[in-house]
């Protein structure tokens, strides 16, 4: 396999995540619609697991898709398959998910204990909190989904010694703390790679963050691969633009999120 290898399988990975993400998110939503906000409170535990089987479903998808990527990423190095992954840890998961459901249904709730549902201002503002409740409920779901394929590649980062590094894919348009997370470019465990120059971030620049309805991934790179030519040029540009904004510590950081945030504004995204 061929740096071309490599770069097709980051570009396969990214879009197979933001598809599962996605379907997932079309499928919460269905499902929510066809909920009667009476039964919130009075079936919650049927409820929360069934969304919980829901997102555990996609997120085993997205995570054999991490699996596969990082074998992908080693073929094209000239490495053979890592032999084995930690696995998922699935009580963990089970409460995110029972976290995202409490929190996003939780106004709903509160509303039904509060009014009267043969009263019609109580009934349109419940409408409007049961709308609001889906939609947060299946962007969450999204999120949850994904981090399947982070948790793979990050575990597999961790217990691979072939590892140099990884790097942060962003959309063609990301956010301005996105663009900045990118423009750290490959970063370098000092661990495995004493003896070439590390990138540091501190802590609020973890390449390894991710915000609501965020596809970016922290991807593994190996001796003999190297990051794709567009994500090394948007990176490249995402750093002149760092070095170029005023300040430093938490200001520049401000300043580079501020600048990056309005430019997309200005572009109507």
């Amino acid at each position: 396999m061929t740096q071309a290898d490599y770069d097709r399988a980051s570009r396969d990975y990214y879009d197979e995540q933001v598809s599962i993400a996605a379907a997932l998110m079309r499928r919460v939503l269905r499902w929510f619609r066809t909920l009667n906000p009476r039964a919130l409170p009075t079936d919650a535990d049927t409820l929360w697991e069934a969304y919980r089987d829901m997102v555990n479903e996609a997120r085993g998808q997205s995570y054999e898709a991490g699996t596969r990527f990082h074998n992908h990423a080693r073929n094209a190095a000239g490495l053979p398959d890592l032999g084995t992954f930690p696995g998922r840890d699935e009580v963990a998961e089970a409460r995110q998910a029972a976290a995202s459901y409490f929190v996003n249904t939780a106004p709903v709730t509160r509303e039904i204990q509060r009014g009267r549902l043969d009263d019609p201002e109580f009934q349109d503002e419940l409408d409007r909190l049961m709308t609001n409740a889906g939609t947060n409920l299946a962007r969450d779901a999204g999120r949850l989904a994904e981090q399947g394929g982070r948790d793979a590649l990050a575990d597999a980062r961790e217990n691979d010694p072939e590892v140099i590094g990884y790097y942060r894919k962003t959309d063609a348009d990301p956010c301005g703390f996105c663009a900045m997370l990118a423009s750290r470019g490959l970063v370098y465990t000092e661990s495995r790679n004493s003896s070439r120059r590390s990138r540091s971030w501190v802590s609020e620049q973890d390449p390894d963050q991710y915000h609501p309805d965020c596809h970016c991934q922290t991807l593994p790179l190996f001796r003999g691969v190297s990051m794709p030519a567009d994500d090394r040029r948007k990176a490249e540009e995402y750093e002149r633009l760092w070095r170029q904004t005023e300040s430093s510590g938490e200001t520049q950081l401000k300043n580079f999120r501020d600048a990056i945030d309005a430019q997309r504004r200005a572009n109507g995204r």
